[in-house]
Protein backbone atom coordinates (compact mmCIF):
# COMPACT_ATOMS: atom_id res chain seq x y z
CA UNK A 1 0.00 0.00 0.00
CA UNK A 2 1.12 3.67 -1.33
CA UNK A 3 1.27 5.64 2.03
CA UNK A 4 -0.83 7.83 1.83
CA UNK A 5 -3.36 9.85 -0.95
CA UNK A 6 -0.51 11.97 -2.16
CA UNK A 7 1.55 9.31 -2.36
CA UNK A 8 -1.35 7.76 -4.38
CA UNK A 9 -1.59 10.56 -6.66
CA UNK A 10 1.86 10.75 -7.22
CA UNK A 11 1.56 7.30 -8.79
CA UNK A 12 -0.91 8.05 -10.34
CA UNK A 13 0.66 10.94 -12.09
CA UNK A 14 3.80 9.64 -12.94
CA UNK A 15 1.94 6.66 -14.50
CA UNK A 16 -0.02 8.81 -16.79
CA UNK A 17 2.83 10.65 -17.89
CA UNK A 18 5.09 7.43 -18.60
CA UNK A 19 2.15 6.63 -20.95
CA UNK A 20 1.88 10.26 -22.81
CA UNK A 21 1.87 14.03 -22.32
CA UNK A 22 0.03 15.91 -19.82
CA UNK A 23 0.14 18.69 -17.10
CA UNK A 24 -0.61 19.15 -13.58
CA UNK A 25 -2.78 21.88 -13.11
CA UNK A 26 -5.75 22.57 -10.61
CA UNK A 27 -8.91 21.69 -10.97
CA UNK A 28 -11.84 23.45 -12.13
CA UNK A 29 -13.98 21.36 -10.17
CA UNK A 30 -12.62 22.30 -6.90
CA UNK A 31 -9.58 23.03 -5.24
CA UNK A 32 -8.47 19.61 -6.65
CA UNK A 33 -5.36 18.38 -8.07
CA UNK A 34 -5.84 17.38 -11.60
CA UNK A 35 -4.45 16.35 -15.18
CA UNK A 36 -4.79 18.26 -18.06
CA UNK A 37 -4.64 17.31 -21.88
CA UNK A 38 -4.40 20.89 -23.17
CA UNK A 39 -7.31 22.81 -22.32
CA UNK A 40 -9.41 19.67 -21.07
CA UNK A 41 -9.31 18.23 -17.88
CA UNK A 42 -8.62 14.44 -17.71
CA UNK A 43 -8.43 13.75 -13.89
CA UNK A 44 -8.48 15.04 -10.82
CA UNK A 45 -8.51 13.81 -6.74
CA UNK A 46 -11.88 13.05 -6.17
CA UNK A 47 -11.47 11.63 -2.14
CA UNK A 48 -8.62 9.93 -0.30
CA UNK A 49 -7.80 6.87 -2.87
CA UNK A 50 -10.54 8.42 -5.51
CA UNK A 51 -9.47 9.51 -8.87
CA UNK A 52 -11.86 10.78 -10.89
CA UNK A 53 -10.72 9.97 -14.84
CA UNK A 54 -12.52 11.07 -18.11
CA UNK A 55 -12.45 8.28 -20.41
CA UNK A 56 -15.23 9.52 -22.59
CA UNK A 57 -17.87 7.36 -23.85
CA UNK A 58 -15.92 5.97 -27.09
CA UNK A 59 -12.71 5.18 -24.20
CA UNK A 60 -14.96 3.46 -22.04
CA UNK A 61 -16.75 1.15 -25.12
CA UNK A 62 -13.40 0.48 -25.73
CA UNK A 63 -12.34 -0.34 -22.60
CA UNK A 64 -15.53 -1.50 -21.10
CA UNK A 65 -15.02 -5.61 -21.69
CA UNK A 66 -11.46 -5.74 -19.83
CA UNK A 67 -12.69 -3.21 -16.85
CA UNK A 68 -16.48 -2.93 -16.19
CA UNK A 69 -16.18 -5.61 -13.33
CA UNK A 70 -12.61 -4.81 -11.98
CA UNK A 71 -13.78 -2.90 -8.13
CA UNK A 72 -10.79 -0.40 -8.85
CA UNK A 73 -13.02 0.54 -12.01
CA UNK A 74 -16.35 2.64 -10.67
CA UNK A 75 -19.00 4.13 -13.69
CA UNK A 76 -22.18 5.91 -12.81
CA UNK A 77 -23.60 5.51 -16.11
CA UNK A 78 -25.17 9.68 -15.51
CA UNK A 79 -21.71 10.79 -15.78
CA UNK A 80 -21.22 9.98 -19.22
CA UNK A 81 -17.73 11.11 -19.52
CA UNK A 82 -16.30 9.69 -16.24
CA UNK A 83 -15.05 6.97 -14.13
CA UNK A 84 -14.05 6.63 -10.76
CA UNK A 85 -10.86 4.50 -9.90
CA UNK A 86 -10.56 3.55 -6.29
CA UNK A 87 -6.96 2.52 -5.53
CA UNK A 88 -5.35 1.23 -2.58
CA UNK A 89 -2.32 -0.18 -4.02
CA UNK A 90 0.82 0.11 -6.58
CA UNK A 91 -1.09 -3.36 -7.97
CA UNK A 92 -4.29 -1.69 -8.06
CA UNK A 93 -2.86 1.21 -10.64
CA UNK A 94 -0.80 -1.76 -12.46
CA UNK A 95 -3.70 -3.12 -13.38
CA UNK A 96 -5.48 -0.16 -14.83
CA UNK A 97 -2.62 0.98 -16.91
CA UNK A 98 -4.27 -0.13 -20.18
CA UNK A 99 -7.49 1.85 -19.33
CA UNK A 100 -5.19 4.63 -18.34
CA UNK A 101 -3.64 4.83 -22.16
CA UNK A 102 -7.13 4.44 -23.34
CA UNK A 103 -8.55 7.54 -21.58
CA UNK A 104 -5.01 9.58 -22.21
CA UNK A 105 -5.83 8.76 -26.48
CA UNK A 106 -9.69 9.27 -26.45
CA UNK A 107 -8.76 12.59 -25.05
CA UNK A 108 -6.35 13.81 -26.89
Amino acid sequence: MLGGQEDMWDAFVDSVLSIGPAAERRSRYGAKRALWIASREIAHQEAPGVIDLRITRTGWSQAKERYATDPVVRRDPSRRDWIELHLRSAVDLERVRELLAVALAANA
